[in-house]
């Protein structure tokens, strides 16, 4: 048997792993990392072969998913987030050929499920004893398929893991398999060749510096995620506590408004049962007399004049009885407001 490593090329050609294979085969491995997925930033599939015939192994990439309960359905299903699919968790069996199987051998000619049957001590079966301590469940699932004219028979070995985060009124349920395995040669020759895909399998050996490697970079990531989330929680109070502060400012607007709109109509009352003005010719110079100046009231039914009284540079009217007097250029009392306001019109 030959030795084959699984190299991280990305960080100084450090081994990820190692197994065995036959000498007379050929293998070849793939690490690429991807620091956006930050739930699983790393991707690591690894294959044995026979270069002349249909025997093959493979190592497959873990595959993670993620479900809230209860699930409010803002995001699809199939969605990828952090490296880690949007889908609500099922058995292992059922897990494993809706999610691989279909994804790795779908469209295959003559494609048939023979049938699939649970794992008994599933971690010690893929030696993996860090996750002892967590619900897992392995399961393998038989298929067969016609490639190259030949009819094969294939293995899907997998080991389902399963975890809940947060509590509340929330749950987040991180599911999947952590490993992936799958192997195959002719239908005649398969039981034979089982044997031998076994020992590939559990030959694999891990390299505790990479591992450390891993888990490392896995909470550095995870801490910049938090530090992240949290700033971005904070941004959005503040935008929250500026928008009650704009709310407040534009009702302050609105109550000025009304109240200025309160004063002017109860200084026309009282102009008009002084009888100072009556909407006649000449009126126009009591005008400064008076303390006030003459716009054009585009609601009067009879013709009649606003009059501001103050001389404010400035007098708007909302077309529908209301004026609002000003000495601020800048100011504008459409922003906040419910009325449209145009600058009113001199008499």
């Amino acid at each position: 048997m030959n030795n084959h490593q699984i190299i991280d090329r990305q960080n100084q050609n450090l081994p990820v792993a190692a197994f065995d294979y036959p000498a007379d085969w050929q293998a070849a491995d793939r690490v690429v990392w991807d620091m956006r997925q930050t739930a699983q930033p790393v991707t690591i599939s690894a294959a044995a072969f026979n270069p002349h015939g249909p025997e093959c192994f493979e190592f497959l990439p873990a595959e993670a998913f993620y479900w809230l309960e209860p699930n409010p359905g803002f995001e699809p299903i199939g969605q990828n987030k952090f490296g880690m699919i949007n889908m609500p968790p099922m058995s292992a069996a059922d897990a494993m050929i809706r999610l691989v199987i279909h994804k790795y051998r779908g469209g295959r000619a003559g494609f048939r499920i023979v049938g699939a049957a649970p794992i008994p001590d599933g971690a010690r079966f893929f030696n993996a004893p860090e996750i002892l301590q967590t619900p897992h469940e392995a399961v393998v699932v038989r298929v067969e398929y016609e490639e190259n004219g030949r009819r094969l028979t294939e293995e899907f070995c997998g080991l389902k893991v399963e975890q809940r985060a947060g509590g509340g009124m929330c749950v987040q349920v991180n599911w999947g398999f952590s490993r992936l395995v799958c192997y195959r040669t002719a239908s005649d020759d398969f039981e034979s060749n089982r044997g031998l895909f076994l020992r590939i399998m559990g030959s694999l050996r891990t390299n505790p510096n990479w591992t450390n490697l891993y888990r490392q970079t896995v909470q550095q990531l995870n801490s910049r995620f938090q530090w992240g989330a949290q700033e971005r929680f904070a941004e959005l109070r503040r935008q929250e506590q500026f928008q009650h502060q704009l709310t407040d400012y534009y009702q302050h607007r609105r109550d000025q408004q009304n109240a200025n709109i309160a004063a002017g109509i109860e200084h026309q009352n009282r102009v008009n049962e002084a009888r100072w003005d009556r909407g006649g010719a000449g009126s126009e110079g009591y005008d400064p007399l008076l303390g006030r100046t003459a716009y054009h009231d585009p609601n009067s039914a009879y013709g009649n004049n606003y009059y501001d009284y103050g001389h404010h540079q400035y007098v708007w009217t909302d077309g529908q009885g209301g004026f609002y007097g000003t000495d601020d250029p800048n100011e504008d009392p459409n922003l906040g407001s419910d009325r449209n306001w145009t600058p009113a019109r001199k008499a």
